[in-house]
């Protein structure tokens, strides 16, 4: 009985020694290779999902204004923040990538020759912020070579073989163009469209606003939405989806619990507010921070694709809502390039005015970029924001904003739930 009491004894003891022993080195392995905050979700959790990157189309298109004429007199149909899956909007596309594809050489155009052909059965896309033509093309995955800005887009069967294609820019010009799509497709789409009393303000009581603002007869009934951290939000997350070594003991705290990671030419600061920004000195050996350019210097187009896989791996790479194009501006040095955060295609916007990504490129890399990392999920109980109704809101943002555009979307403060609201001229920030 004494022997196997003590052979009893020394069995717990070995187990209690090798379960020590084995506590022992995985402590000493994650302090070697990072803090215990982000080394242990990086041992203990399971591997991230690899990043998905967007392909050759670049990045993510912002959801857009659809309105569709059939005959003016019987009215029109308008759709607020139409995303790329919207049923409407997948037979739209095909007409203006046709278009786009068969353009002629734009020419000049007056307002009131728009408006005109917008009487006759037309499709008018409002892309809610001014974007490259190039930008728009990658969209539309259709090369046409065509320069210059473009706010909208309309292709009218105003003639009565071939549809006419006018592109508005956002400081009121426009160019029209010939296209070599039959009139009778515009048309057909068209007929099918029933009529939901929408309309343009230059036809409203609404001559403050921005003409070309899209008004609907109702309101959409839009939830509340939960805005904050995503859950994998950690050091180790962001770099890992940003090809650093995740294990790097090139890192240290500063003022405000920021985290500095240093990875010669790149230096990365990540904010526990969801705040990073990323600097480089000099061209980096990671494929996520080049850009391929034929030409030496990158076109927008190639500036955006690398733009779009950069905010891609972020996105994911945490489990953050992705972000959405908003904004191509070149510089000096090269690109700038903006996007903003949507709730299923509604923008949810900042305080400050600030973009949810902006990336810089100069020559052929990615030399810096900050990111607001944020998550926007429906609210649990799905109750609907109430809106004023759109004639008075139309109304109101007439008197108070004058020329400024109207439209609808989230304010983000912080966390916390946050509600549908009206907005004038939030596209101009």
């Amino acid at each position: 009985m004494n022997r196997k009491r003590l052979a009893g004894w020394g069995q717990n003891a070995a187990l209690l020694l090798l379960t020590a022993l084995a506590l022992f080195l995985l402590t000493r392995l994650l302090l070697f290779h990072s803090s215990w905050p982000d080394g242990v979700p990086g041992a203990l959790a399971p591997a991230a999902a690899p990043a998905e990157t967007p392909g050759e189309e670049g990045p993510r298109f912002p959801s857009v204004h659809i309105m569709i004429t059939g005959d003016s007199d019987y009215g029109r149909c308008g759709t607020l923040y139409a995303v790329g899956e919207d049923p409407l909007l997948q037979q739209i596309l095909p007409l203006f990538r046709e278009a786009l594809g068969s353009a002629g050489q734009p020419a000049a155009a007056a307002d009131q020759t728009l408006r005109g052909a917008l009487n006759r059965p037309s499709l008018y896309l409002d892309l809610t912020v001014q974007l490259p033509l190039a930008a728009v093309e990658l969209w539309l995955e259709e090369d046409a070579g065509l320069e210059g800005d473009v706010r909208s887009l309309a292709l009218t069967a105003e003639t009565e073989d071939s549809a006419v294609l006018y592109l508005r820019s956002g400081d009121g010009s426009i160019r029209r163009c010939s296209t070599a799509l039959p009139a009778s497709a515009v048309e057909a789409l068209c007929q099918q469209t029933a009529p939901n009393g929408s309309r343009f303000a230059y036809e409203a009581d609404c001559g403050e606003l921005d003409p070309y603002t899209l008004l609907t007869a109702r309101a959409p009934a839009l939830p509340d939405v939960e805005a904050g951290l995503p859950a994998g939000y950690t050091a180790y997350s962001l770099l890992t989806a940003l090809d650093f070594n995740a294990h790097t003991n090139s890192r240290y705290t500063v003022s405000g619990g920021v985290e500095v990671v240093e990875e010669s030419p790149r230096t990365l600061r990540i904010g526990p507010d969801g705040t990073v920004s990323c600097s480089s000195s000099a061209e980096t050996s990671s494929p996520l921070f080049q850009v391929p350019s034929a030409a030496g210097r990158p076109s927008a187009a190639e500036a955006l694709q690398a733009a779009g896989r950069l905010a891609e791996a972020l996105s994911s790479g945490v489990g953050a809502s992705p972000v959405y194009l908003s904004a191509v501006e070149e510089t000096a040095e090269g690109w700038l390039i903006r996007f903003r955060c949507q709730a299923d295609g509604v923008p949810v916007l900042f305080p400050d005015g600030g973009d949810a990504l902006s990336v810089s490129v100069s020559g052929t890399v990615i030399t810096a970029f900050t990111y607001r990392c944020r998550v926007y999920t429906a609210a649990e109980d799905g109750a609907a924001a109430p809106l004023t109704p759109p004639a008075m809101a139309a109304a109101m943002a007439a008197y108070q904003h004058p020329e400024e555009e109207l439209s609808i979307g989230y304010v983000d403060s912080g966390s916390g739930t946050i509600s549908a609201c009206w907005l004038a001229g939030y596209s101009r920030q």
